[in-house]
């Protein structure tokens, strides 16, 4: 087969090629992998990539042989693939920043306001054997604010009310979030503090968590996390199994949230 452009371009096209397949092929593997809100990015990088690998595919035929029409070919495919690339990175950074920028006006707006509601406000923690979970069931009752649970046990939280929100911690099923992903926890917490001015944060699977997670990764989530739901006025409580922690994690924990 005659080669009908130079060697370094026949190096070129290939090199592209296999980058591009890679990319492809990285976005791919994650296709059911992530949470509902999240899917759509990633297929949309599957779909579109797939147009540039294809355009970059005629582009590797036409070193070899002539291609009909190729640079309508390759308009259509490029074109496709960079257009819908952008609007999904463009979309994306829209979802990040409604979930990641800094609530500026948020606590000074409620002061002036008074709208904030009375009650419970800060980080918390509950520390002790897997009995005292009685012990969030009574702070969510007597909180009676909307509520949003990170837990291994939804159906446990389901007789409370209309006003909890429990979200399934599992790496088992796409329906919950999996406990690698603490960014998404933490993303659906701030989303709902900022839209339940004074609402409630819980944690009741700290260990679930640590099974995943080093201590240090879990912590400055739950060291990020508390800033971003005081700095709303909201409240995060956190249960831990003290016997599951080392002596040097409880302190840190103590350190950063008020024994409740």
């Amino acid at each position: 087969m005659e080669l009908l452009v130079p060697a370094y371009q026949l190096v070129y096209d290939i090199v592209l090629l296999i980058a591009l397949v890679y990319v492809w092929y990285f976005f791919a593997k994650r296709w059911n992998r992530y949470t509902a809100e999240l899917k759509p990015f990633i297929r949309n990088a599957v779909v579109f990539l797939a147009f540039g690998v294809a355009g970059r595919t005629v582009d590797l035929i036409a070193d070899f042989v002539r291609v009909p029409h190729d640079n309508y070919l390759y308009a259509f495919f490029y074109g496709i693939s960079i257009v819908g690339v952008i609007y999904t990175m463009i979309v994306y950074v829209i979802q990040l920043e409604k979930s990641y920028l800094p609530l500026m006006s948020t606590p000074s707006s409620q002061a002036s306001s008074g709208d904030k509601p009375e009650g419970l406000t800060g980080a918390y923690l509950i520390m002790g054997s897997r009995g005292k979970m009685l012990e969030v069931l009574n702070v969510i009752k007597s909180f009676q604010r909307p509520t949003l649970v990170f837990t291994r046990n939804p159906n446990f939280y389901s007789e409370l009310g209309d006003f909890v929100v429990p979200v399934w911690v599992t790496q088992a099923t796409d329906r919950g979030v999996p406990p690698t992903a603490l960014h998404v926890i933490q993303d659906n917490a701030i989303r709902f503090v900022r839209e339940r001015p004074g609402s409630l944060v819980v944690i009741d699977c700290l260990e679930y968590l640590l099974l995943y997670s080093d201590f240090t990764s879990v912590f400055k989530f739950l060291v990020n996390l508390k800033d971003y739901v005081t700095s709303a006025g909201a409240a995060l409580v956190v249960f831990a199994d003290g016997d599951a922690l080392e002596e040097r994690e409880r302190a840190l924990l103590l350190r950063e949230f008020e024994p409740l």
